[in-house]
């Protein structure tokens, strides 16, 4: 054993699932939380950010989180890093996004409409994959756990 293993901060397979389903859910609400704050009274724009993001969790996001669920299940250690809930290219797209939406929320160049509707339809995808996420580590079986 390394030194470096020693600092690595490791976790039961399960514990990834709950990682994830917990940062997922946290982006979702924060996104979903601004944009209903963006729409007082908008019900219509609303309706539209919440069928949009579950058209866009049916298009793209739930092959986003099975390939994640997949790659959890399948890690060869018994006991991965805590980080290991996303991959490289996982964490290079939370970082633009996050970068994308930070620059676009505070540049003023959409309408509060505009933006609110597209943060609900971001938030969506991410609070009900982050669902698939728990019940993936609950229904988790075998010596994957």
């Amino acid at each position: 054993m390394t030194f470096l293993d020693l600092l690595k901060p490791a976790v039961p397979r399960r514990t990834l699932f709950f990682v994830a389903a917990g940062i997922w859910f946290l982006a979702g609400a924060i996104l979903l939380y601004r944009g209903t704050q963006l729409l007082p009274g908008k019900t219509l724009l609303l309706a539209v950010g919440l069928c949009g993001g579950l058209l866009f969790f049916r298009l793209v996001f739930l092959r986003i989180s099975n390939r994640h669920i997949t790659r959890i299940r399948v890690i060869p250690h018994a006991r991965p890093c805590l980080f290991s809930f996303l991959d490289w290219r996982g964490y290079g797209l939370m970082t633009l996004m996050i970068t994308g939406g930070v620059l676009v929320r505070t540049s003023g160049i959409l309408p509060a409409s505009v933006l609110g509707t597209f943060f609900v339809g971001m938030g969506t995808p991410l609070v009900v994959s982050s669902v698939r996420f728990a019940a993936a580590g609950l229904f988790l079986t075998g010596d994957a756990s």
